[in-house]
């Protein structure tokens, strides 16, 4: 949990290593309480009040990183989605699978109140469009570390990896619309015998 996250200032001592981790401390923190808040109030009446109050951050720090209450939602999503591709190992392949997608399912299965929530504030829509954006570039990248034989025929990388991103979010939408039937891992198996190259 201790793990140190370097930065390319580290080497020079001039403290920017404290830096990072205390911006993802504070990251860290108030999407916490965005989770925690939406759990128990609706997405669009939780204020800016709210989550430094229960994060325990000032407004000013608050504002220092972000715009409002939906930037911290949008980019914290895509960090975690950018995460998750980080902690499936490396690209090419010897790591068979294109895209973290039982964890992905797994992580928002956790929470169907907090997406339900988005659903009636009508913000799962720019969820959606930019965690397609962002697993859109990891799958691109994943892509083009793989033989041409296991990419999707003549499609050009970038419009395969998006069309495959939009598959990811099409089938977590319907696997949430329908209560969860099948587990996170199924789903996985399930996207990637879709898209064929495994």
């Amino acid at each position: 949990m201790n793990k140190k996250h370097p930065t390319v200032q580290d080497e020079e001592g001039n403290g920017a290593a404290e830096v990072d981790r205390r911006v993802r401390r504070t990251s860290h923190a108030l999407m916490n309480a965005l989770l925690e808040l939406a759990v128990a109030k609706r997405y669009d009446r939780i204020t800016i009040q709210d989550l430094l109050d229960r994060a325990d951050i000032g407004r000013s720090t608050f504002y220092s990183h972000y715009r409002g209450k939906d930037d911290l939602l949008l980019r914290g999503f895509a960090r975690m989605l950018e995460w998750m591709d980080g902690e499936m190992g490396p690209d090419g392949p010897e790591t068979p699978r294109l895209a973290p997608v039982a964890e992905l399912f797994r992580h928002v299965g956790q929470v169907p109140a907090f997406h339900q929530n988005l659903v009636r504030a009508h913000m799962v829509d720019r969820v959606y469009q930019v965690g397609t954006a962002q697993l859109g570039k990891s799958i691109a990248r994943r892509l083009a570390a793989w033989p041409p034989e296991r990419r999707p025929g003549t499609v050009p990388t970038p419009l395969a990896a998006q069309a495959l991103a939009g598959a990811c979010f099409g089938l977590l939408r319907w696997w949430l619309d329908h209560q969860r039937p099948e587990t996170p891992e199924e789903m996985d198996r399930i996207f990637h015998e879709l898209w064929g190259g495994g």
